[in-house]
């Protein structure tokens, strides 16, 4: 059996005054996190969590921080896990890695000294297989986030290799 990762870093550091409470709480369980000289860098060996579980105590403590609009993260658990919230159950989100760039958005969008963020991501399997290699990148603005895998990438060089009449067809 082949053991699939994905390795991912997020760059530059992310200043720790520019992260809502809950964004932390969250980001923290996402990614491994570590702490230096005010800021936080957050990465992972093996690949972002895509189900983690939060306290309910801290997800309440970390929401007093937030105000309407400054984080979809809150506004997600606020409209989807209210009754949680008030429980003492922890709260389980499912699904992360469909919200971690927005988080990684709205501390840009609230940050002036923060124009944008990296995610760089290899994408690596236990066996040499032809479908356990490759990676993306992404590049997270105020306004855009942009993201194109290896395969996106040789699909565009396959057609400008045809398009050149380099070669017939691409393997894509």
């Amino acid at each position: 059996m082949a053991d699939y990762y994905t390795p991912t870093v997020v760059e530059p550091f992310i200043p720790l005054g520019a992260m809502l409470p809950i964004e932390r709480l969250f980001l923290a369980q996402v990614f491994d996190e570590e702490i230096a000289d005010g800021t936080a860098y957050y990465y992972s060996e093996e690949g972002a969590n895509d189900l983690i579980f939060l306290p309910a105590g801290d997800v309440r403590a970390a929401l007093d921080a937030v105000t309407p609009g400054t984080s979809r993260l809150a506004q997600k658990l606020l409209d989807e896990q209210v009754h949680t919230i008030l429980g003492e159950d922890d709260i389980e989100l499912d699904m992360c890695g469909d919200l971690w760039a927005d988080v990684l958005q709205d501390i840009v969008r609230r940050t002036p000294d923060l124009d944008h963020l990296t995610v760089t991501m290899a994408f690596t399997c236990s066996k040499m297989r032809p479908d356990g290699f490759g990676g993306l990148a992404m590049l997270i603005t105020a306004e855009t986030i942009r993201s194109e895998s290896t395969n996106m990438l040789f699909d565009r060089f396959y057609q400008e290799a045809q398009a050149n009449r380099e070669i017939a067809h691409g393997d894509s």
